[in-house]
């Protein structure tokens, strides 16, 4: 099957910026402006895989897709679902005019095979910001410590936001109550602002295993760790392992997060204090 999404703008973020998703931050960082979240056109994506495996794949379904070149708002975002070949899996692939591929990829229904590989930590509560949100280098990554887990209490009108205005639609099919699953794969990127102090940084990769569906009235918690770290091409990568719970202490998914935490040619900024953080 084949969708057309028109991308808008990204939303005001609810926490720290990137300046990736800022005209500033993204032309810094060598493009032409700023770049529509690659979460956001994962979010257009599984619209589309729910189409097609139903509501199944909230529950007990996966998800392993690749950001590869940029998306601005305005562009016409081509999206396709098509069976791979596998027993209840798809390809996805989301492009621009026909030729420039944004986001590919393979969805699937059960447990993927990557899925028992990820070093998840154990459950916590919610923690506020450290009073120092460090920065570091390729050489003093913190790996393998779990980070201050983020948790936000979701309301069924922000649930039903998250479906439509800030994914630029006027309306959503998803079961009344239910989160969207861009809301589940786009806790990482907040979690590492809510522990560490970035520059622009850009989702390149995610993995997700759904568990459980998410529903709203709710707190929900993301807690993660930093399994390695990398350079490629003079940018700095990080992969993040990490699961999201409700407040009733169910998991809703299993996600490995794979971002440039330091784009080629630009710096890292002096760390964020926070002095009434405790």
């Amino acid at each position: 099957m084949r969708v057309t999404v028109v991308a808008t703008p990204d939303p005001p973020p609810k926490g720290i910026p990137n300046p990736i998703h800022a005209e500033d931050g993204a032309t810094g960082a060598g493009y032409k402006g700023a770049l529509v979240a690659g979460v956001r056109t994962y979010g257009w994506v599984a619209d589309a895989v729910r189409s097609v495996a139903g509501s199944a794949w909230l529950a007990h379904g996966w998800a392993d897709v690749t950001l590869r070149r940029p998306l601005y708002a305005g562009e016409a975002v081509d999206i396709d679902v098509e069976p791979s070949g596998a027993p209840e899996s798809w390809t996805v692939r989301a492009s621009v005019g026909g030729t420039r591929v944004v986001l590919d990829g393979e969805v699937g229904l059960g447990v993927a095979t990557w899925s028992d590989t990820l070093h998840v930590p154990a459950k916590s509560p919610g923690l506020p910001p450290p009073t120092v949100r460090p920065t570091y280098g390729l050489d003093d990554v913190p790996k393998r410590q779990p980070l201050r887990p983020l948790a936000a209490y979701v309301t069924k009108e922000a649930a039903l936001r998250l479906a439509t205005e800030e994914l630029g639609l006027e309306r959503s099919d998803l079961p009344t109550g239910a989160l969207h699953p861009w809301f589940l794969a786009g806790r990482m990127a907040p979690l590492t602002r809510h522990n560490f102090t970035y520059g622009p940084t850009i989702h390149v990769r995610s993995q997700i295993q759904h568990t459980s569906i998410g529903t709203a009235d709710h707190e929900i918690t993301v807690g993660a760790q930093i399994v390695d770290a990398y350079e490629r091409n003079e940018h700095w990568y990080q992969v993040l392992d990490g699961s999201i719970w409700d407040d009733t202490g169910l998991e809703l998914a299993r996600l490995r997060h794979t971002t440039i935490f330091r784009p080629r040619g630009t710096v890292m900024p002096p760390p964020i204090v926070t002095p009434d953080a405790t």
